[in-house]
């Protein structure tokens, strides 16, 4: 509930505090007084859209304040103190609009997003206006009407229908791309099919073709090698048919003298020992030599046509990697994702039992969905009917046409809202049959209806009595007045007969001034009050007529109310 406005330089209201109390407040005033800006400055504490043009003209910014009980109301504390506000049982918003600039908000002293009073507002104040009676006409708030009527079974039976609508969405999607891809899977498994039995037919070994290059090499260049090598290996260690010294012998005796002069000289000792060293490897580098020859002979089964072709066969599978370890890296990957595609078809099989397990719970969520939104229209249109008969529209019904349609996220029902003013009328949309002040009266019976099971802490209502005079008048004051016991309800008016049933009478005044046209809001009460309502019955507040059907009125709104 609202416990006290704020408001600056917003439209003509240069500066107004005023305190907002319980039960039915009413807002009135001559036409351009600045009513408006009452309700707009509500709106903007709920995360309204803000209007620079709104601004005072002259002014830097206008700012808004609201103060809200909020005792009770854990969820929005928490939200709140999520945003890095503040807030017990009180809590403090405000709102500033600068021209041309980017506005501000605040939430329990913290500068918030604009989606936080958003979020908060919906919990604190219901806004209902013109705006809101355009949002009747449309499908989708008319929707949003029929589940908020049918309350906690309703609602938890549309949870489960989204939570099946859901899984059967993603099901229908995960299948709808499995055969999508079944064309493409089956190419890619022929792909890797023929791939892998390439593969195994060839079936290279690790490092084979490093191996057999380095062969090819050596065969092709064999006979210059062994000539080459031979002659090196004679002249290290000798050969059979040699009669010349090799470097082993002369190496040998060149260690054999320095060693007997070492025996005489100890200076020669190392010159000996790097000698003897010398030999010594002479006679190793030439062994090896050897061994390198006699792998010559090791050779003579290779053949290098057989190499090179073997080579061609590896080269066959360049296509899957640019080496044999590539080759084979991609042979594991491909067998892999190969029992994947195969299990495919398998998943799609599966797939069909799921989807039709999906099918047949969404069936079952949407029929008991609908049953429940059939007995709740029914319910809606004999107690908002009621509510017409005594707002001066006896023969007046509204009720919701529930029409099973294709699944959607929302359910599986067209709902229309239909109405009718009287029995010569056939039922239609009640965007279309209904007239303004009709509408108005619809929309107050809707939401004393809707009051009974929803509580909400404040309702606004700006000039939901446009287009209505006489006795509905007094009706639509009645209602008002029977839905604010309880709760918090504040009506923009223009008629005496609503605003007479008021527990709190606030008034916007326009003066002009040397700056333009200021407006100031006041609380009335007694002589001032009675004033007023006289003023708004005929335009003349000092009338004897007038004054006597004031009090006439008051009394019955009294009287009105002590039956409650």
């Amino acid at each position: 509930m609202i416990q006290s406005l704020g408001i600056d330089n917003l439209g003509v209201i240069t500066h107004t505090e005023v305190e907002v109390g319980p039960g039915l407040t009413v807002v009135t005033g001559e036409t351009g007084a600045g009513k408006t800006m009452f309700v707009t400055a509500l709106g903007l504490l709920i995360g309204g859209r803000a209007d620079s043009h709104a601004v005072r003209a002259g002014a830097k910014r206008a700012v808004v304040e609201g103060v809200f009980d909020i005792t009770g109301m854990d969820s929005v504390r928490e939200r709140v103190a999520d945003a890095g506000g503040e807030a017990d049982d009180e809590l403090i918003v405000s709102r500033q609009i600068v021209p041309g600039g980017r506005g501000r908000a605040t939430a329990g002293g913290r500068t918030v997003p604009m989606g936080v009073l958003a979020e908060v507002g919906q919990e604190l104040v219901s806004m209902h206006g013109q705006t809101e009676q355009l949002r009747l006409k449309s499908t989708a708030r008319q929707r949003e009407l029929l589940d908020g009527f049918g309350g906690r079974e309703l609602a938890g039976l549309l949870a489960d229908y989204r939570a099946a609508y859901a899984r059967w969405r993603d099901l229908r999607a995960e299948d709808e791309r499995l055969r999508e891809t079944s064309v493409e899977r089956a190419g890619r498994i022929n792909f890797l099919e023929s791939a892998l039995e390439a593969i195994d037919a060839v079936r290279p070994a690790p490092g084979e073709d490093a191996e057999l290059k380095a062969l090819a090499a050596k065969l092709a260049a064999a006979e210059s090698l062994k000539q080459s090598v031979g002659t090196a290996h004679a002249s290290l260690v000798g050969d059979d048919f040699a009669e010349t010294e090799n470097v082993s012998d002369l190496l040998g005796r060149v260690a054999a003298d320095l060693e007997r002069a070492a025996a005489d000289d100890e200076a020669l000792g190392e010159p000996a020992a790097q000698a003897t060293d010398l030999s010594i490897r002479a006679a190793d580098l030439g062994a090896e030599l050897s061994a390198y020859l006699q792998g010559f002979d090791d050779l003579e089964g290779a053949s290098l046509q057989e190499t090179e072709e073997r080579r061609a066969q590896l080269g066959s599978l360049a296509a899957y990697g640019p080496d044999v370890e590539a080759v084979l890296e991609f042979e594991e990957r491909a067998g892999r994702e190969l029992l994947d595609l195969r299990g495919g078809d398998e998943r799609l099989g599966l797939m069909q039992e799921r989807l039709s397990a999906a099918e047949e719970a969404l069936r079952n969520a949407a029929d008991s969905l609908h049953e429940a939104r059939v007995k709740a229209a029914g319910e809606f249109s004999v107690s908002v009917s009621e509510e017409l008969r005594a707002l001066s529209m006896p023969k007046a019904k509204v009720g919701f046409a529930v029409e099973p349609c294709e699944p959607a996220a929302h359910g599986a029902d067209q709902i229309n809202l239909w109405f009718t003013a009287h029995e010569a009328q056939a039922p239609g949309e009640i965007g279309r049959l209904a007239s303004g002040g009709e509408l108005s009266r619809v929309m107050l019976a809707i939401e004393v209806v809707t009051a009974r099971r929803v509580h909400f802490p404040t309702f606004v209502f700006d000039e939901v009595d446009a287009g209505v005079g006489g006795a509905a008048a007094i009706e639509i004051g009645r209602r008002l007045a029977r839905l604010s016991v309880g709760r918090q309800v504040i009506v923009v008016t223009h008629l005496a007969q609503v605003a007479a049933w008021a527990d709190n009478h606030i008034t916007v005044r326009k003066e002009d001034g040397e700056d333009g046209a200021v407006s100031g809001i006041t609380r009335l009460d007694g002589a001032e009050r009675e004033a007023e309502l006289a003023r708004m019955l005929g335009g003349m507040s000092e009338s004897q007529a007038a004054q006597a059907h004031v009090v006439e009125l008051i009394s019955q709104a009294e009287e009105g109310k002590a039956a409650f």
